[in-house]
């Protein structure tokens, strides 16, 4: 398929160049030179077989296209060969395309040189050579232009689809992580005190004999522990609860559940949040850092006032949390994994965005800034960036274009007006600085595409004070209707890039109206129109005639916009619906793991720590060390589940 599309532009080129020459000629009844006819077709032949290599080797396939092209024009002439013409500007395309920046102007600069140096005898007078140059000047900036412009949106899917490879990739390792993560921290927990138990229970009915005061110590030991390992069972439960019932509100709403999940707990948590709208990944992200550090300060400040403050600042959103320290002895010991700084830390950043956490008075402090546009996803290094310079990015095509609408017409205006009427040298320059001034706005067409519109068809309201003031004879007309270029980039560019989408189609009516009536004013600043007296009525007429002429060409220029809109916001939200798609997956692995840890917690090891805490209360010392066991071997198999059966895909825990 791909060999087919490389070799199908050539083609079409060499079909199209044999219908226009020599094919239009000897249907008008013209019998060509044989010897052009037959340097044209060689040359025709030569580009088309160049061009089909262009893909591999596109600058090499320029520079041969280009003289050849060149060398068929003086054997023939370049109105002749337009297939040639156009080959060259695909050949430039794909070099812009597919090499960078830098290569692309110096392959531009190269071509252009060539064409000053071997054109320069196909012209009869200075101004022609100059209007034809500045005509393939623009000619080749609109082919880089549009070759830099789908080099960076290959560059953009190229960073999309290396986004979903790593957004799969995390949701192939998410409930991998989540099972890790829980094995250290349910090892942290039960496994050392429900093992001291067993060996202290073990050591007392040893020596029972003859330490009969061991025993209850033993049994005070274990009641005491038992008491700790229940405290930080239920302690994680009740965060992987909290964790899962997390509702699918706002992010200050959130907070607060997670809030009064903590209280319950027993840690006295203040939350100061102030109501935002972030996009998910931001809102997952600051959630996440939270509860990480609401976790952090149970396990190692318990009892301590914490203080949870979310604001927003400078395009970002601010999170603090600070805590005063513990009023109680931490129960759960070795609980953390140490691991939660440094995954507080890989959130922020994967957002691009910072998270600090550091020592504060007597207690600890933990700062975490997100940039608002880390919400369209997590990429990874590298994917997204933009190229530096604003020659490589969109503005410069925005350049181009506002460049290719008046480059050849202000060009060859200043170059010299050849036709009626005869122009002063300071009416000249008036025109030419107009027809700047009309395409200057496209430079911002992206980003106030209403804005430009209105500009343009403003400026041409221009015209008509300038034909009265110059005193312009009416076929000074065809000059304004040669920039109509500049309203057709607007109008395009209104339905590319313009809101509300609904609205953009009310372009086309405005700038037919608006250079209509521009043009009609224009042509009847010498007092007449079409060979009469001008008046009102017959203005309005002439003004509403061409209006409803340049409606379909409008019309064509904004459904070309709004083609390129629809494919690129289809494209776009395709891509980011596979990112979201694969992020929620891996949500829904971690919060399976979480949930399925939970049931087999409350179901066999939480039930077996519950005996221990029974027995040694009742003073059963055997039971007790059974009930260790016991515990301690649910805690072992629970572990071993966790770390070498993954669950099959489409498990769902066991409800308690």
């Amino acid at each position: 398929m791909r060999v087919s599309r490389s070799w199908l532009t050539p083609l079409l080129l060499v079909a199209a160049q044999l219908v226009v020459w020599p094919g239009a000629a000897l249907l008008a009844g013209h019998r060509p030179d044989r010897v052009s006819v037959a340097a044209g077709l060689v040359a025709t032949a030569f580009v088309a077989v160049a061009l089909g290599w262009r893909h591999r080797a596109p600058v090499t396939v320029l520079a041969i296209v280009s003289t050849v092209a060149k060398l068929g024009y003086l054997a023939t002439s370049p109105e002749a060969l337009v297939g040639l013409a156009i080959a060259e500007m695909v050949a430039l395309y794909t070099v812009a395309a597919r090499r960078s920046a830098r290569v692309a102007l110096v392959a531009t600069a190269a071509v252009v040189v060539m064409e000053a140096a071997l054109t320069a005898g196909l012209y009869d007078t200075g101004r022609g050579y100059v209007g034809g140059l500045l005509f393939s000047l623009t000619l080749y900036l609109l082919a880089v232009g549009l070759g830099r412009g789908r080099r960076r949106w290959y560059a953009a899917r190229a960073d999309a689809a290396e986004l979903l490879a790593w957004a799969e990739a995390e949701q192939r390792r998410a409930a991998g992580l989540e099972r890790e993560r829980l094995a250290r921290e349910l090892h942290d927990v039960s496994a050392h005190h429900l093992t001291s138990i067993v060996v202290t229970v073990t050591a007392a009915e040893r020596l029972a004999d003859r330490r009969p005061e061991l025993a209850a110590e033993a049994l005070e030991f274990s009641a005491r522990t038992a008491r700790e390992t229940l405290a930080a069972l239920h302690r994680l439960v009740a965060v992987m609860r909290t964790t899962d019932e997390a509702g699918p509100g706002g992010l200050d709403e959130r907070l607060g559940e997670l809030a009064d999940g903590f209280r319950r707990l027993g840690q006295p948590v203040t939350l100061e949040a102030d109501p935002v709208d972030v996009g998910p990944a931001v809102g997952e992200a600051a959630y996440g850092i939270a509860r990480e550090a609401l976790t952090n300060t149970l396990r190692h400040a318990p009892g301590g006032a914490v203080r949870v403050c979310l604001t927003l600042a400078d395009d970002a959103l601010v999170l603090v949390v600070d805590d005063e320290g513990g009023t109680m002895r931490p129960s759960a010991g070795g609980l953390g994994s140490g691991r939660g700084i440094v995954g507080m830390r890989e959130r922020a950043a994967a957002l691009g965005g910072t998270c600090e956490a550091g020592a504060r008075g007597d207690g600890w402090r933990v700062r975490a800034v997100l940039p608002f546009d880390g919400a369209a996803g997590t990429p990874p290094p590298g994917a997204g960036s933009t190229p530096a310079g604003w020659w490589r990015g969109p503005r410069a095509m925005d350049g181009v274009v506002a460049l290719a609408t008046v480059v050849p017409l202000a060009g060859g205006l200043l170059a010299g007006w050849e036709g009626p009427p005869v122009l002063a040298p300071a009416t000249t320059v008036l025109l030419a600085l107009l027809m700047v001034l009309h395409a200057v706005p496209l430079l911002w067409r992206r980003d106030r595409p209403w804005l430009v519109l209105l500009a343009v068809v403003g400026s041409a309201v221009l015209w008509p004070a300038a034909a009265l003031y110059a005193r312009l004879p009416g076929d000074a007309v065809w000059l304004l209707v040669a920039t109509v270029g500049a309203e057709l980039a607007a109008v395009y560019s209104v339905a590319a890039y313009g809101w509300p989408r609904w609205a953009t189609c009310l372009a086309v009516p405005a700038a037919a109206v608006g250079f209509g009536t521009a043009l009609v004013a224009t042509a009847a600043a010498d007092g007449r129109l079409g060979g009469a007296p001008a008046t009102p009525a017959t203005g309005a007429t002439m003004a509403a005639t061409l209006a409803m002429l340049l409606l379909p060409v409008l019309g064509a220029a904004w459904a070309a916009g709004f083609t390129v809109r629809v494919r690129r916001d289809r494209t776009v939200a395709q891509e980011r619906d596979a990112v979201a798609e694969v992020t929620a997956r891996a949500v829904a692995a971690s919060r399976a793991e979480r949930a399925r840890i939970s049931a087999g917690l409350r179901a066999a090891v939480l039930e077996h720590a519950q005996g221990v805490l029974a027995a040694a209360e009742a003073n059963r010392l055997d039971e007790v060390a059974a009930e260790a066991r016991a515990s301690l071997a649910a805690m072992r198999e629970l572990l071993r589940s966790l770390r070498t059966a993954p669950p099959q895909p489409g498990h769902q825990p066991a409800d308690s």
